[in-house]
């Protein structure tokens, strides 16, 4: 996948008053042909205010960001601006337009909020420390970094150094809406992702999650920064340090203390999905590589995941969060054993059947099949002998249906799952041909190449290869 160009709005206006002065269009007209020529270069125009710049002066989200800036100069800063911030956060919200959202989004951004919110968050740093304030200047900003254009600034803006001395001087519940606006910040942006970890943000979250008692709201937030600082999201640059930045993170004590996390939740009898959804998602990130996954495993952490995706296998988040860790942890031969010995490929199957109309949790558990049964012949069998087979086809039938309810493209992931399942099922365990023959899958296997040919059919191919057709690229 390429990222899209972005384009600035000096280009934007520049298309349009060329528009304007050649042939003599209306700004209207002006902009709905610029528009369009960027469209059709492919370019991103997500950032882009189309209003007369003399009509943005009247905008809510300019009025907005104008009674902010006013309130911070005040002497009562600290009683009138809070508030102020309320209100520019509340315009911002997502509205049930996308456009309007979009627009409100890049009004924004164009009017200098990113800078405007950052002096703010310096402002709460005091001295004195002002957490009532560090609060709504945090959320604020979470709501402008929805946009690409916001989250770019901010790194220009070295807006990193104001979040972290904000972690780090805050405790209790305000961490959770600073944690929550540093994930904003990373999100699809490797030079802010590399500023926090570099600067000590990561250490900062997990002593967050140890303290006692840390709150659901918070921890989910604290995960996600700590998921988005080892996420190669941004397409951009060639490179990504998304796996040093996850060996520090775990290096920092990020498995033990999600672990433990995670343990007292389950203890606690609460029933709150989002809890085991954020914790291994993050861990699923951060278990960068073999040592990782088994020091994990040995203290407790397959026990615990699997005890977390039996407890909210009705989730289908949370199922296919825990999957996805399983998955992740399965790369290593040592776990495979563990997890197989476990129950895991009856877990495969109990995820299969509740969630045949959601694509996020199939996915993931046939793609933790698959890596069960990998170089694993025993796994094979005993995959086979619990049913498994049976699975891969109901999941199959189910994508020929396209009725998931999760996923516009998510039917080509799992149908890719499922042939990576049957290949691995039979590569090592010719005997097992026939029973997996007998289920009708050499013509799921064509239909999934044939349907999605750029995701299904290296994988489709070798699996008919695999189970013994001369015609396995037909």
């Amino acid at each position: 996948m390429v990222a899209r160009k972005r384009v600035t709005q000096e280009s934007f206006e520049d298309a349009v008053n060329d528009n304007i002065e050649t042939f003599d269009m209306t700004r209207e007209e002006a902009v709905k042909s610029a528009v369009e020529e960027f469209e059709m270069q492919g370019a991103d125009l997500s950032g882009i205010v189309k209003h007369d710049p003399e009509d943005l002066r009247k905008h809510p989200v300019v009025l907005a960001l104008v009674g902010v800036s006013a309130a911070r100069q005040t002497k009562d800063s600290a009683s009138s601006l809070p508030q102020a911030l309320q209100d520019l956060e509340q315009i911002l919200q997502p509205s049930p337009t996308k456009s309007d959202s979009a627009e409100a989004l890049a009004v924004a951004v164009s009017q200098g909020a990113v800078k405007e919110l950052l002096a703010c968050c310096n402002k709460a740093l005091g001295p004195p420390l002002l957490p009532d304030l560090a609060v709504p200047a945090a959320r604020a900003l979470t709501a402008v970094l929805a946009s690409d254009g916001a989250r770019d600034e901010f790194a220009e803006q070295d807006g990193h150094i104001a979040l972290t001395a904000l972690l780090e001087a805050l405790e209790g519940a305000p961490v959770g809406s600073i944690a929550a606006c540093i994930e904003a910040a990373a999100a699809k942006s490797e030079t802010s992702k590399c500023a926090f970890v570099d600067k000590g943000a990561h250490v900062l979250l997990i002593d967050a999650i140890r303290q006692p008692g840390v709150s659901h709201d918070a921890l989910r937030p604290i995960c996600g920064a700590l998921r988005s600082f080892a996420t190669a999201d941004d397409l951009r640059p060639t490179t990504s340090r998304a796996f040093q930045n996850g060996r520090a993170i775990a290096k920092a004590g990020a498995p033990e203390a999600t672990l433990a996390a995670m343990q007292d939740h389950l203890a606690s009898g609460t029933h709150v999905p989002h809890i085991p959804t954020a914790v291994c998602n993050a861990l699923r990130r951060i278990a960068v590589n073999d040592q990782i996954c088994m020091e994990f495993a040995d203290a407790g952490g397959l026990t615990v995941t699997m005890q977390a995706a039996q407890q909210y296998m009705q989730d289908a988040q949370a199922a296919r969060a825990c999957l996805g860790l399983l998955r992740q942890l399965a790369n290593s031969d040592a776990i495979k054993e563990s997890i197989v010995a476990a129950s895991g490929l009856e877990l495969i199957n109990q995820a299969v059947s509740c969630h045949l109309a959601s694509a996020g949790p199939l996915e993931q558990a046939l793609g933790l099949l698959a890596t069960l049964m990998l170089r694993n012949p025993a796994a094979a069998e005993l995959a086979a002998d619990s049913g498994c087979i049976d699975s891969c086809v109901e999941v199959m039938q189910a994508c020929e249906r396209d009725n998931f309810s999760d996923s516009a493209t998510g039917t080509q992931w799992v149908l890719r799952q499922a042939c990576m399942a049957l290949r691995n099922m039979v590569a090592r365990s010719p005997q097992l041909r026939g029973a997996v023959l007998e289920k009708g899958c050499e013509q799921h296997l064509r239909r999934a190449k044939q349907a999605h040919p750029a995701t299904c059919a290296d994988v489709g191919s070798a699996a008919l290869r695999d189970l013994g057709y001369d015609d396995y690229n037909a």
